[in-house]
């Protein structure tokens, strides 16, 4: 009798992880399409445009590029960073480089300090995981370094500068590979990190996140944000950018797959999200399979306000990443698909 009720615990206990998992995931959601606003076109041309950033004063979009789903089959690929002006340019383009190297952009952060225009990005190629800061002048990057450590930054995903030589940068995984890696998306285990960077070396900023993704600041640099994709939280750090130690003021959960963070000229935060979890894992194995994608604003305060800007089934746009707004517009961009979609917003009442 003894080992017939252990036998039930334990079919019992993966029964509820399953079901747990599944349910967490979004699989038993259902997608009721919603926009607050209207489409106006959408860009061709950068493949996986996963992540994009903002330089306020022109009004450029950078836009980082990787076909990841050549990356996956071991094909070439010819990634890159493009720029968009939307007032000016009708598609976007590819911008030259001094970079020698294999450049597969992700996550990136852009800084315009003291006269000096940055942009940095986390760059994966055959060598290692590394940041990389490249000055823009006259439509080209220029690059300036590489930052890297081996051991500190197993995972990298998004970054956010700080200052021309401090950043922080999420590390998605605390596993490079294999099965600990898949393991910790399923089981939800919290063993990805931020790191920060003080200009001479990698520390932990703060660890115990579940897939720790986006990474951003907010206008007056006082408050830290970060999405953790399997955690389904956005996470308010204060920060002190001299040591890198951060306090958590707040936890905000969302209940969708988190992606990158934009904070727009207002200080609202913008989300882009993966509200079918599993979806997005077919999607990411098979082109032809589509996954929801989700934009969301937050605005901050005493009491953060959540506004779901953008629902759609994966038929518009699958896997949305990121979510910029530029004036009235935002832009949306995803993991894998050749496209950003541009969304004019409703009238503010």
């Amino acid at each position: 009798m003894k080992r017939m009720w252990a036998i039930y615990t334990a079919v019992g206990a993966v029964l509820y992880l399953i079901f747990s998992t599944l349910h967490t995931a979004g699989s038993f959601k259902s997608i009721h399409p919603t926009l607050d606003g209207s489409m106006l076109n959408s860009y061709a041309g950068p493949s996986g445009p996963e992540d994009m950033d903002l330089d306020d004063a022109t009004g450029t979009i950078f836009i980082s590029s990787s076909n990841r789903w050549k990356g996956l089959n071991g094909i070439p690929a010819h990634d890159g960073i493009y720029i968009l002006r939307p007032d000016s340019m009708a598609q976007p383009r590819k911008l030259a480089t001094t970079y020698k190297g294999a450049f597969h952009p992700h996550g990136i952060s852009w800084l315009n300090h003291n006269n000096q225009q940055l942009l940095f990005v986390v760059n994966h190629n055959e060598t290692g995981n590394f940041v990389e800061v490249f000055r823009f002048l006259n439509d080209t990057l220029f690059h300036q370094r590489s930052i890297s450590d081996s051991d500190a930054m197993c995972c990298p995903n998004d970054v956010v500068a700080v200052s021309t030589d401090k950043f922080y940068v999420t590390n998605d995984h605390g596993t490079k590979k294999g099965f600990g890696r898949t393991l910790e998306d399923y089981l939800r285990l919290p063993f990805s990190s931020l790191l920060y960077y003080n200009g001479k070396t990698f520390s932990k900023a703060q660890g115990g996140l579940h897939y720790g993704n986006g990474v951003n600041v907010s206008n007056d640099r006082k408050l830290l944000y970060v999405t953790t994709t399997t955690g389904q939280n956005l996470l308010t750090f204060t920060m002190d950018t001299t040591s890198g130690a951060l306090e958590q003021v707040h936890k905000l959960p969302l209940k969708t797959g988190v992606d990158n963070i934009d904070v727009d000229a207002d200080g609202n935060i913008w989300i882009a999200a993966h509200p079918k979890l599993l979806a997005f894992v077919g999607h990411a194995k098979d082109s032809i399979k589509i996954s929801p994608s989700q934009v969301l604003k937050i605005s901050p305060g005493d009491s953060y306000k959540v506004e779901e800007i953008w629902m759609d089934d994966g038929t518009t746009l699958s896997g949305s990443s990121i979510a910029l707004r530029y004036n009235n517009d935002v832009y949306v961009g995803g993991v894998f698909q050749h496209k950003v979609v541009r969304i004019r917003l409703n009238p503010q009442p």
